[in-house]
């Protein structure tokens, strides 16, 4: 497995998309900084509760986007990492030395992310460090630790689509597994704007329904859950209070314990359902 853990990586260092993606993230990075510099300048003289609205809006704004950036590098980097193999003839030679294939499909999810986790690292925190600095502790007052359970959570983004478009990769073709894969991301997107708007809405019959599609499609993909559960930890206090004011992740719409530890078991089925339909497709 050692041997192709490190071809992965090496193969995912060489990729052109991996190349633009880290250009593209560092001019986001590099205007996203621009616009916190002069808005939080501009909110000098403002009342706490405007200043309030700002942050939750801001903060959540670049990690949504920065959310985007993370889910498609993770969706193009897996969707083609069986297929486009077996598309080559390269596991004849591969596997007709002593590798099991199971070895294989875990070999690619790992040598992925050991590359995905350090960019979403550097991605997520440069996003936060960027409001730290220039709210000058006056707006931003995260703690670390929530800033570390917030990180650990949207390490779930990378390992579910990567889980995901590895199992798509095993069973179909590399555009397939790349439409596919993308349709269902867009699908948790609508599901948990569902969820959000069902909680304003007045009437009974309306909220439920638009509320059960929100679900549905949230158990289908669960993707968005992971944006939702990393803005509620961020924006939570010591005592429990969160702050986060109708934000674009959905901070009136916190997702439950149960949810994440359906996430876990998602990601778990996802691999074992990946190994078993490599180890029966014919190459």
């Amino acid at each position: 497995m050692n041997t192709i853990i490190r071809l992965t990586f090496l193969e995912m260092k060489e990729k052109k998309i991996l190349h633009i993606t880290i250009i593209l993230t560092l001019i986001f990075l590099a205007l996203y900084g621009i616009a916190a510099k002069y808005a939080y300048a501009g909110l000098a003289n403002q009342d706490a509760v405007v200043k309030l609205g700002f942050l939750s809006q801001f903060v959540s704004m670049g990690i949504y986007v920065g959310g985007f950036i993370i889910a498609f590098l993770s969706v193009f980097s897996s969707v083609g990492a069986i297929s486009s193999d077996i598309e080559n003839g390269t596991y004849d030679a591969i596997l007709s030395k002593p590798i099991a294939r199971y070895e294989v499909v875990l070999g690619k999810i790992i040598g992925l992310l050991s590359i995905l986790i350090p960019y979403v690292t550097i991605m997520y925190l440069g996003i936060i460090g960027i409001n730290i600095f220039f709210g000058k502790g006056e707006v931003i007052n995260f703690t670390l630790v929530a800033i570390i359970k917030s990180l650990l959570i949207i390490y779930i983004l990378p390992i579910l689509l990567v889980s995901v478009g590895i199992f798509l990769s095993c069973r179909t073709s590399t555009v397939g597994a790349g439409v596919i894969l993308v349709i269902l991301y867009f699908l948790g997107m609508i599901g948990g704007l569902l969820e959000k708007i069902s909680f304003v809405l007045t009437d009974q019959v309306a909220k439920s329904v638009i509320s059960n599609i929100g679900i549905i499609t949230s158990l289908i993909i669960p993707s968005d859950i992971v944006y939702r559960k990393a803005s509620s930890i961020l924006f939570t206090t010591k005592s429990g209070l969160n702050f986060n004011i109708d934000s674009m992740l959905g901070g009136n719409v916190q997702p439950s314990s149960f949810m994440m530890i359906y996430i876990t078991f998602y990601i778990i089925a996802m691999i074992i359902l990946a190994t078993r339909k490599f180890q029966k497709r014919d190459l």
